[in-house]
């Protein structure tokens, strides 16, 4: 009897498994918008976002910042509660499962960088957040970059971008945050997502938590080597807003403002700013990152969107760091080899 009733509960799990292996079926999708899907809409326009999520950040500034109204539709991601992004509705909208989507009039357009030159160009003022010469375009794009995370591989990831550091110091968040989320969730990444070595993070980080995070000596000099390249990248927007302020650009706001402003939230809400910016150290930065939160779609694009897993998880981190210091100096100083610029 009980033999059977294993057998049976086996069969059912197997076949659910591969039911749900055939809905939940993921693969990428190109940039821009494609105008082949219709999407079932209630407004011209419509953003699926999350918000942790740094590209969503960027999209809900830019679109704050050009005035475009939309209808938003929150989607997890494992670092807010649950993978909402494997799930078989949000595949409909992305079927590369990635966060965020602009749909306008029913056509889902992907990719962050498309999509903020994409509601630029369909604003009332094109030129509101890009330069009108060819040559201001390119500072501004080279700007966005350095703020984005570009391509795969971690070693040429954080000596290009600022971005691709940004989510390395994001490792102690994610270990912070999924202190409070059950094995269970991270698991279903390890089924359905197409990427499995993401999911083996998110489960050895629900596993190893903030303190046994310091030990995952592999992670710990991921985090440390984007911790000592930041460095290289503020030093360069410091320079650069010491030539050209209050902006990137000068005195115009642009789409390279908007991404720089999510780094520094980012390394506001994982506790970074600090470490950063003591000792006056970046006094542009200090005074561009009071300027950038002193702006309206600061406020509505980026507090008005948090999230409690956000706050417990910065909560977490700051009273870990004040309980055990040496938390706090490991993450800070361990493999400590800060890269400087070779003199000219």
């Amino acid at each position: 009897m009980i033999y059977w009733a294993v057998s049976a509960t086996f069969g059912f799990l197997v076949l659910w498994f591969l039911w749900e292996k055939k809905h939940r079926t993921t693969h990428a999708m190109a940039g821009g918008i494609h105008e082949d899907i219709n999407l079932p809409h209630q407004q011209e326009f419509e953003l699926y976002h999350n918000a942790l999520s740094l590209c969503s950040k960027k999209v809900r500034v830019c679109l704050d910042e050009l005035g475009i109204a939309y209808k938003g539709h929150h989607i997890h991601l494992i670092e807010t509660g649950h993978y909402e992004t494997l799930s078989r509705h949000f595949l409909k909208v992305n079927p590369a499962a990635i966060l965020p989507v602009l749909v306008h009039n029913g056509h889902p357009v992907y990719e962050s960088h498309d999509i903020l030159t994409y509601a630029a160009a369909h604003s009332k003022d094109p030129h509101r957040l890009v330069p009108e010469t060819q040559q201001a375009q390119n500072v501004m794009q080279h700007w966005a970059e350095k703020a984005s995370v570009i391509g795969e591989d971690v070693e040429t990831g954080i000596k290009a971008s600022a971005g691709y550091c940004a989510a390395m110091l994001s490792l102690p968040l994610f270990a912070a945050g999924m202190t409070f989320i059950p094995l269970r969730y991270p698991l279903v990444g390890l089924l359905f997502h197409r990427l499995k070595i993401r999911a083996l993070l998110f489960s050895l980080l629900k596993i190893s938590g903030l303190q046994g995070f310091i030990k995952l000596t592999p992670l710990l000099k991921k985090m440390a080597a984007g911790r000592d390249h930041m460095h290289l990248h503020l030093a360069d927007l410091e320079q650069q807003l010491n030539s050209h302020g209050p902006w990137i650009l000068g005195e115009q706001f642009t789409l390279a403002d908007v991404s720089w402003m999510t780094i520094f939230e980012r390394l506001r809400e994982a506790d970074w700013l600090e470490y950063y910016l003591k000792d006056n150290q970046y006094p542009n930065l200090t005074h561009y990152w009071q300027a950038l939160q002193a702006r309206d779609s600061y406020q509505s694009a980026i507090l008005d969107h948090g999230h409690y897993s956000i706050d417990q998880s910065l909560k977490l981190i700051k009273d870990t760091k004040k309980a055990k210091p040496d938390i706090k100096k490991t993450l800070e100083q361990s493999f400590s080899g800060r890269v400087m610029k070779p003199s000219s």
